[in-house]
């Protein structure tokens, strides 16, 4: 999966004022491409299911097994490991750790882990070697290493994996019999440095200059001005169903995989209570609102801090500001409303774009977790 620049779609709007204002705010957003990719996910009780991951959530996985069409789940507790089509694994501690965001962006965005040579990992020690493999058995395999330019002949049952230059792997022991982010560790130590980069690599951080500090920061701040207006427009009675699950769709192109929103509901009692929500599942409540008209605003938007690079090479950053929430009735009056202080988690991060034939890198911003510092 690879970053590229948002296609705009039509929307049939019923009035230009709401259509010039869903055009300014598209300009703002980026699309992730999507391209079929097989996963495979280990379990610890040693099964492997060819699938592919649909969502990945803070305690279970959502998939589709192959030939099905219709979605599972599987907890992060029942799962070894996870490993794409091109190389790369994903742990359930990733999954459950501060930097989940980051892990998920690598598994999908991350190109293959090697494309100019085969991978194979020793079970005793736990080594990797970089090599070309010219034959394969049942029982034995056949290469010529990188570093020397030897070859070698192993039987397969002293080996515990082996990374194939088209992203397919085999395992040869269970993969809970051995220490898994030590086998990821080996993995990328001798990966294909051209193509992979991620945090857990040695590959070459870029750096924005000053002035594209300003401008990237600027851009997140509006794309959090830009979501606000998405929220209006979804809970605008006067545009259809299908007009609002486009403008969700682009919506959601506004932040990183598997982002949450916090919210708040105040009760009669005068007390106030919070839920979780992945994002698009908060639109789409959104889009189904009680109230004949809803009037969204942010306000006071700035930066808690200034941005900064990671080891893996993106930028992250906060974002505060004031969500003002009105609901009306169908006689125009307020019947309920609330002003929360919320942070906006913010990544500029880098894609690979193909101009004139050649691929260059370039930036762009994400929008992450949104949560509630306070309630006023």
């Amino acid at each position: 999966m690879a970053f590229q620049p948002l296609i705009i779609e039509n929307i049939g709007m019923k009035n230009k004022k709401t259509l010039s204002l869903f055009l300014f705010i598209i300009l703002l957003t980026t699309k992730v491409k999507m391209v079929v990719a097989q996963d495979y996910i280990y379990t610890k009780d040693n099964e492997v299911y060819s699938v592919k991951i649909t969502h990945f959530n803070p305690t279970n996985i959502e998939y589709i097994l192959d030939n099905s069409t219709s979605k599972t789940t599987r907890a992060l507790s029942e799962i070894a490991l996870v490993i794409n089509d091109r190389g790369y694994i994903i742990l359930p501690e990733e999954l459950e750790s501060e930097n989940r965001e980051i892990f998920i962006n690598e598994y999908q965005n991350i190109k293959r882990i090697s494309e100019k040579y085969d991978i194979i990992l020793y079970k005793q020690p736990l080594e990797s070697v970089r090599c070309n493999i010219s034959y394969e058995s049942n029982e034995i395999v056949n290469f010529k290493t990188i570093k020397s330019g030897d070859s070698q002949t192993e039987n397969k049952k002293d080996l515990l994996f082996i990374l194939y230059t088209n992203g397919k792997h085999s395992f040869f022991a269970s993969p809970t019999s051995i220490s898994l982010s030590t086998l990821k560790k080996k993995l990328l130590e001798k990966a294909d440095i051209s193509t992979a980069t991620t945090h857990t690599t040695t590959t070459q951080i870029i750096k924005l200059s000053n002035a594209e500090m300003e401008s990237y920061s600027k851009k997140a701040e509006l794309k959090v001005d830009g979501f606000s207006s998405f929220l209006n427009l979804i809970a605008n009675k006067e545009l259809s169903s299908e007009e609002k699950d486009k403008v969700i769709e682009q919506a959601t192109k506004l932040f990183t995989p598997g982002a949450t929103i916090q919210v708040s509901f105040r009760k009669p009692d005068g007390t106030v209570s919070v839920a979780t929500r992945k994002i698009e599942e908060y639109l789409k409540k959104l889009k189904l609102s009680k109230f004949s008209s809803v009037k969204i605003e942010w306000s006071d938007i700035q930066y808690v801090g200034d941005l900064k690079q990671e080891a893996d090479g993106n930028y992250y950053g906060t974002i505060t500001g004031e969500q003002r929430f009105s609901g009306y009735n169908k006689n125009g009056k307020i019947s309920y409303s609330d002003i929360v202080k919320k942070d906006v988690k913010v990544m500029i991060t880098t894609y690979n774009k193909t101009i004139d034939a050649v691929e260059k890198r370039q930036w762009e911003v994400f929008l992450g977790n949104i949560g509630i510092v306070e309630n006023k």
